[in-house]
């Protein structure tokens, strides 16, 4: 497959689970040459830990593992933290009662194992599209922000946003260009606790530094406001 297909992989965190170390290399090393983040895990319950306390896009899973929790038990834990992650289960199976459990866990896909790289990679792809769809907006100059996972996306960087600066630019994105006051942010943002003037420049620069300057204006005496510099393409 041509590289330049799989650049949209470059956003991805995946989590690899699978208790065969060839097996589990032959997944690793080449999505760790096309992805974000690769985290790998032998064990359902070490899975879990992993996924509780990381931003996780995919999930990809054999259905037998050595530990307390197989694929589908696991699966059904991350299901309850959240209920939308894509999920590819591997399976040597051919067992209509487990191919019946990872249905009704809403599998994104079963792939037989050994896995078809070449396949994987246009599961992963599609997955990747359907992720970013209503997720992704354009904030001009090449610029876009995604919402899933607080990023701003610019070329083939990514820069993460701290949760502040990703309600600053909720709340910009909400106002439609109309300014956001300072008591505004005072309420919305640092939830009525106390705000300086010049903590909320800190973090009004600090998104500016991640996208670019001229996408947040200031309003004298008033607040800031969201006013994107699209290419003529993509105006509205």
């Amino acid at each position: 497959m041509a590289l330049e297909l799989l650049e949209p992989l470059s956003a991805l965190t995946l989590l690899i689970v699978e208790d065969d170390c060839v097996a589990l290399d032959l997944l690793r090393i080449p999505l760790e040459r096309h992805c974000k983040k690769v985290i790998t895990a032998k064990k359902g319950e070490f899975a879990l830990k992993y996924f509780k306390n990381e931003v996780v896009d995919i999930v990809i899973t054999d259905v037998k593992l050595d530990g307390r929790l197989d694929g589908i038990a696991m699966v059904k834990s991350m299901r309850k933290i959240n209920p939308n992650i894509p999920v590819i289960f591997m399976t040597a199976y051919s067992d209509k009662e487990k191919i019946a459990e990872m249905v009704k866990l809403n599998a994104t896909s079963l792939i037989k194992k050994a896995v078809d790289l070449e396949e994987l990679f246009v599961l992963l792809l599609n997955i990747n599209k359907n992720l970013n769809k209503g997720q992704v907006i354009n904030l001009g100059q090449g610029v876009a922000y995604r919402r899933r996972d607080k990023s701003i996306l610019k070329g083939f960087a990514v820069f993460e946003l701290t949760d502040r600066e990703c309600r600053i630019l909720d709340l910009l994105l909400e106002n439609n260009g109309y300014p956001v006051t300072y008591e505004e942010f005072h309420q919305k943002v640092w939830n009525g606790q106390q705000m300086t003037m010049d903590s909320l420049r800190m973090h009004i620069n600090g998104v500016r530094r991640k996208t670019y300057y001229e996408l947040i204006r200031n309003q004298s005496r008033l607040g800031y406001k969201l006013q994107p510099i699209l290419d003529e393409e993509n105006k509205q």
